[in-house]
This record gives structure tokens, C-alpha cells and sequence, in this order.
């Protein structure tokens, strides 16, 4: 496997979001009108949390719900993506090694096969 996905519990959750404030890595916002593109880092792992908001994520083949307190743990080589179909959705990441955080990324499709939570199957594009 790829990935695992962890709960954080709501009481832990406010000293985890200001863990990776100390990490640096700049918050993303996700909205339905945010690109969806699936992508993958060939040499980089991923820490993402699910800091605030709801939505789906794409992890190689698995598709699932998230929501606060959600902690994806990505290994090189996840095709990933993130998707909010309404309000916003407030990620947090970090990526090691960080050396490799702004060239380290392909996108594999421009818009990410999102069935879950669409009424039209795949998620279309902007």
C-alpha cells in the first residue's frame, strides 16, 4: 500500500494543525472551483492533513470522504488528488525531503476521475 490514512482525535487536532504551522509549508484552500489535476511525486513522500472543511481524496485506486482530523501519509510514487465539491477545503502538507518540494511533481491528468459525491460520475474540469 501506498498510503495509510490516520484520525486525529478533535481534541488533538488544534496541536497538529500548529505542528505543521512550524513546518512551513503554505496552508491550500481548495473550493469546486479549485483544479483537480491527479498527480504524483516520484521521489518526494507527503504528510497531509485535512485541517478544516470536507471533501474527497484520490489515492492511487481509493477514492473516500475526508474531513478535519483526517491524516493522509503518502509514499512516493501516490497518485493523488484532492477535491471539494462545496465550501472549502483547508489542507495542510509537508513533503520530504523538502529539497525536492518545487520540482518533484508530474501531472498525470489534467482533471482527477472523481466519481464520489458527483451526480455525474467523473468530476468535469474547472
Amino acid at each position: 500500500m501506498s498510503f495509510q490514512r490516520i484520525r486525529i482525535d478533535d481534541e488533538l487536532l488544534p496541536a497538529v494543525v500548529e505542528m505543521f504551522d512550524e513546518l512551513g509549508e503554505p496552508v491550500q484552500i481548495l473550493t469546486p472551483d479549485s483544479d483537480r489535476p491527479l498527480v504524483v511525486h516520484h521521489i518526494m513522500g507527503q504528510v497531509t492533513l485535512i485541517a478544516d472543511g470536507t471533501g474527497y481524496v484520490l489515492m492511487d485506486d481509493a477514492e473516500f470522504a475526508v474531513g478535519p482530523g483526517d491524516l493522509l501519509v503518502l509514499s512516493p510514487q501516490c497518485r493523488h488528488s484532492f477535491y471539494c465539491p462545496e465550501g472549502e477545503l483547508t489542507l495542510r502538507h509537508w513533503h520530504w525531503p523538502q529539497r525536492e518540494l518545487y520540482t518533484d511533481r508530474t501531472i498525470l491528468r489534467d482533471v482527477a476521475p472523481f466519481t464520489a459525491g458527483h451526480p455525474a460520475g467523473e468530476v468535469d474540469a474547472r
